[in-house]
């Protein structure tokens, strides 16, 4: 029995190889290519009100916001639907502010592969993933890029504040109040 408390005492006391836990690296928003704007959009669902909302945030290079919308629609979408009317909406307001070379990004994995090709697109979306591939070839320079949500952090809260607005509301030249402090992370 002494044998067996001694072993115990040793090994409770040998050095312990330390595990180290892998952390992710952090996601933040990332300038567009040169002479591009990035914008970034995000879709919401308010089930309990069947409305949806858009989120959808125009940056220059420097991390400035060019203008920002709020954008809500009276009738009930899915996620993914929500998701690919927002990048819709994302287009269209950047072409309606003068964006003409532009960065459209997305944190919906399903909707940006839908865009650039690479999965057919839900039928509930086809119709909207064409118009926006149609809307898109208007630019001079375009692409589509897929960010996690923590990348997308400001058209996510412009979305979720979609809820409060009547149809849209849109900022042009100012960043909302509702994202200052989140953009002002966002590039640091």
């Amino acid at each position: 029995m002494a044998m067996n408390l001694v072993d115990e005492f040793r090994t409770a006391n040998e050095p312990k190889d330390e595990l180290v836990a892998a952390v992710a690296p952090t996601v933040s928003w990332q300038p567009p290519s040169d002479g591009c704007y990035k914008v970034n959009t995000d879709g919401a669902v308010f089930s309990n009100r069947k409305q949806a909302g858009a989120g959808v945030i125009i940056r220059d290079g420097a991390g400035e916001v060019v203008a920002a919308l709020s954008k809500k629609w009276n009738y009930p979408l899915g996620a993914t639907e929500a998701e690919a009317k927002a990048v819709e909406a994302g287009i269209t307001f950047a072409h309606d502010v003068g964006i003409r070379d532009a960065e459209i990004e997305t944190n919906s994995l399903e909707i940006f592969n839908a865009l650039r090709g690479h999965s057919a697109p839900p039928s509930s979306v086809v119709n909207v993933v064409t118009e926006t591939l149609k809307q898109a070839s208007f630019f001079r320079k375009w692409k589509f890029t897929h960010t996690k949500r923590q990348g997308n952090v400001p058209a996510h809260v412009l979305a979720q504040h979609a809820k409060y607005v009547e149809d849209y509301l849109a900022w042009v030249e100012e960043c909302p109040s509702v994202i200052e402090h989140v953009c002002a992370q966002d590039i640091l």
